[in-house]
């Protein structure tokens, strides 16, 4: 290979090896807790989640118009499955994907994804985490507890067995 065409292929390579690095930091991985949650239970399996019941949806998770299906982890199956009282034991992981129309939702296309990990037994916002996004990280969000809030008397938690039955 004549010495131009290799200055040109190493550029090439190392253009491409950094893009590829790029593009994997923006994607980046989803956090191991909620990786393959596709598999776990979906509360809200043959369920049609859409609307604001509650009042105080707005404009997040889709608003009012959108749709939604929830996962949970093998840790808050047995309490999210029921009629409560809800206190979630540490470990619940709860996914939420949301779908802007009725037509995405069908096709289980262009989620949005939400996650809220509970952190420590006991009540109060600061018992859970939020991720915002598949690959989002997991941390305290004063704009989530704010409106979980609400549910205070459910364990910070709006979707249970309680409430999907009242639909």
């Amino acid at each position: 290979m004549r010495a131009g065409n290799l200055k040109i292929f190493g550029a090439a390579t190392l253009s491409a090896v950094m893009l590829a690095g790029c593009g994997s930091l923006i994607k980046g991985e989803p956090d191991a807790r909620w990786a393959d949650y596709k598999s776990w239970t979906k509360l809200t399996e043959n369920r049609t989640g859409t609307g604001d019941p509650t009042g105080f949806i707005g404009n997040v998770h889709k608003g009012r118009d959108g749709y939604r299906d929830v996962y949970v982890n093998e840790t808050g199956k047995e309490m999210l499955s029921g009629m409560g009282p809800y206190l979630f034991p540490a470990g619940t992981v709860i996914v939420k994907e949301q779908f802007g129309s009725k037509a995405d939702w069908e096709a289980q296309k262009g989620a949005q994804v939400t996650v809220s990990i509970k952190i420590e037994d006991g009540a109060g916002p600061s018992t859970w985490h939020w991720a915002a996004g598949y690959t989002g990280k997991a941390g305290e969000s004063q704009f989530c507890s704010g409106c979980h809030t609400i549910a205070a008397a459910d364990d910070y938690v709006f979707t249970h067995e309680k409430f999907l039955s009242t639909q």
